[in-house]
């Protein structure tokens, strides 16, 4: 993130009143013309109190990059949080689990990136003598290509011991801090560490342009050449927060150690595209263990309707999240067709410990080592497999290594790691470890694999004898080796514990996809639901038993189940219906629960119901 800038303009808060009075008349027009410019279509404006939404924000975890001094935590409410409609992030000095310095970052990778638009960031920034506080944007494909051949656009960053600057910049394979090539502009002001100010970009085919409270003080233009090492900038970016102190730039000058804690505002982000003519379309992917898919399902769509996404994840799977569109994290949501759309949903093994197992999302939440004593590449490949080739061999396996953090160990529990691998040149062995992920990094299991030029699946499974462990890590170790491999479909499973609900087990055991609940594969009237209340197999046809019972008094009736839950499904409910003329049936106020309703009811009077339609949360 590191800039080194080319264009400067300085300002004050009086020069800025003092322009105020020499616009030209009617600003009040300019402003409406100017917001029928843009469309707003992403924001968030961090009402409430807590932990920024996670539908919208991942955490990045660990030291990444720079030679930064701070550990960013992972949902640590003291490192990251709302109040009174401001995002914190907040650099301390507390030694949390081992690390002096703590702080935090927010990625919106699996929520959402553009290709193109306006991005609007209202901030104050983190004070102090080795803060460095930035508001940026990197290509989705930064796991694939690397930087800075995905290109990264950093819409505001700032050094603490230059108070009164905000750089701008971009980095690119022709232009970037490394090479002393990097393009960038800054402006000053005298009160950043005090005041909201807004930090902009205009990110368009022809040129970027920076803005800080409407000022535009850097351009970088298209060069129109159509390479990729000039302008990589017709390609997804999603936006990065974060707050680090010290490193290559940040700690130039030294770090004040008086600073702490130090904080980090943000009011809100907004996100705009340039509006488009009507017919819309709306594109679909899915990654992961799942399928995507539209009701109605149609080649364009009229501003203003209404469609249906709808996520059907693998038997056992999750949705993770819906991406580019603000909308609950349901199987099932409704979106207001506003522009061309393209929704993207990430699908998930919610028994697998570590995320990303098959590196759908690039090399988001993995991390890697590369000893200076080491030489070696790790990217995704075209298969989307990890690709990691040493090209210079070190003194340990540990001195190239690849992984994922931040998950515990409890002793006594059993666990179980399985990933596929590879050999694609030479013929090094791997060595696959289960670690802690801070100092000392103690070795609890590992074991050397030889690996082949066929991929094969290889399982390591251990009891953890050990004391638990809050914050553990895999590692793929190359250290010694010379040659390549490649990584895939890895997973670390708790055999003693399982994240899935009863209902989910179940489903999972009889091979049920999640979004079958309200199915009746073996048509005996008793949904899969059902069929898991009362205990029953959903693929054997049992003698009809009612499921449900009216119950009338002085004509008015009552809708209930005729049989009792166990203690065990207390959070699986039927809601109750009630009728004043046993034809007409509503909801009672009593109703919140998975299973939302029985309706449309006929024989209603009836112990033997005939069920029309059922209907499910």
């Amino acid at each position: 993130m590191a800039t080194y800038p080319m264009e400067t303009l300085k300002l004050s808060p009086l020069l800025i009143v003092v322009a105020l009075y020499l616009l030209p008349a009617e600003p009040t027009q300019a402003l409406a013309e100017a917001e029928e410019q843009w469309q707003l279509i992403w924001s968030d404006e961090f009402e409430g109190d807590g932990l920024p939404n996670h539908q919208w924000w991942d955490y990045e975890t660990g030291k990444l990059r720079n030679n930064e001094l701070q550990y960013y935590t992972e949902a640590r409410l003291a490192n990251c949080r709302q109040e009174d409609g401001v995002l914190i992030i907040e650099a301390r000095n507390d030694g949390f689990e081992g690390n002096a310095i703590t702080s935090a970052s927010l990625t919106s990778l699996r929520s959402a990136s553009w290709t193109y638009g306006k991005f609007e960031v209202s901030a104050q920034l983190a004070a102090g003598r080795g803060t460095w506080p930035a508001i940026w944007m990197l290509g989705d494909n930064v796991g694939e290509v690397g930087w800075p051949h995905c290109g990264e656009i950093d819409i505001m960053e700032f050094v603490g011991y230059d108070s009164d600057t905000v750089h701008g910049t971009v980095h690119t394979t022709s232009f970037n801090h490394i090479l002393n090539t990097a393009r960038g502009g800054t402006i000053d002001f005298d009160d950043l560490t005090e005041s909201m100010h807004i930090y902009s970009v205009e990110w368009e085919p022809e040129e970027i342009r920076f803005y800080v409270d409407g000022h535009l003080y850097f351009s970088f233009p298209n060069d129109g050449l159509g390479n990729d090492s000039t302008w990589p900038f017709h390609r997804p970016q999603h936006l990065k927060l974060n707050l680090a102190v010290g490193g290559d730039w940040g700690g130039a000058q030294g770090v004040d150690t008086s600073i702490y804690p130090t904080e980090f505002l943000i009011d809100y982000v907004r996100v705009y595209q340039r509006p488009q003519v009507e017919p819309f379309t709306v594109s679909l992917k899915a990654t992961g263990p799942g399928e995507l898919r539209l009701d109605p399902e149609k080649e364009t769509y009229a501003k203003g309707e209404t469609v249906t996404l709808i996520a059907d994840p693998d038997v056992g799977m999750r949705l993770g999240k819906w991406k580019n569109v603000q909308v609950s994290r349901a199987l099932k949501t409704e979106v207001v067709v506003d522009r061309p759309l393209f929704v993207e949903a990430d699908f998930v093994d919610p028994r697998s410990i570590i995320q990303n197992t098959g590196f759908e999302s690039g090399l988001d939440t993995w991390y890697n080592y590369i000893d200076s004593s080491s030489d070696a590449t790790i990217v995704i490949n075209q298969e989307k497999q990890a690709a990691i080739s040493v090209t210079d061999s070190g003194t340990a396996d540990w001195h190239v290594q690849f992984g994922q953090g931040g998950f515990p160990l409890l002793n006594g529990n059993r666990y179980e790691l399985t990933f596929d691998a590879k050999i694609t040149s030479g013929t090094p062995k791997l060595v696959a470890a289960i670690a802690q992920n801070l100092s000392p990094y103690a070795t609890f299991q590992s074991s050397t694999i030889d690996l082949t030029s066929d991929e094969k699946r290889y399982t390591l499974s251990f009891t953890h004898s050990q004391s638990s462990s809050l914050d553990a890590r895999v590692e793929f170790r190359l250290g010694t080796q010379l040659g390549a491999i490649a990584l895939d479909n890895v997973r670390l499973l708790n055999l003693d514990q399982s994240p899935l609900t009863p209902f989910e087990e179940w489903k999972r055991i009889n091979d049920i996809r999640p979004l079958d609940d309200a199915a009746d594969p073996d048509q005996d009237l008793r949904p899969n639901l059902l069929e898991f209340i009362r205990g029953t197999y959903p693929f054997e046809k049992d003698p009809y038993q009612p499921v449900a019972l009216v119950s009338v008094k002085e004509g008015h009736g009552t809708l209930a189940p005729n049989f009792e839950l166990d203690p065990d499904q207390a959070d699986i409910l039927i809601t109750l219906q009630e009728s004043s003329d046993l034809e007409k049936w509503r909801d009672t106020n009593k109703a919140t629960s998975r299973f939302q309703r029985l309706k449309n009811y006929r024989s209603c009077r009836h112990t033997r119901l005939a069920t029309k339609e059922f209907r499910f949360l």
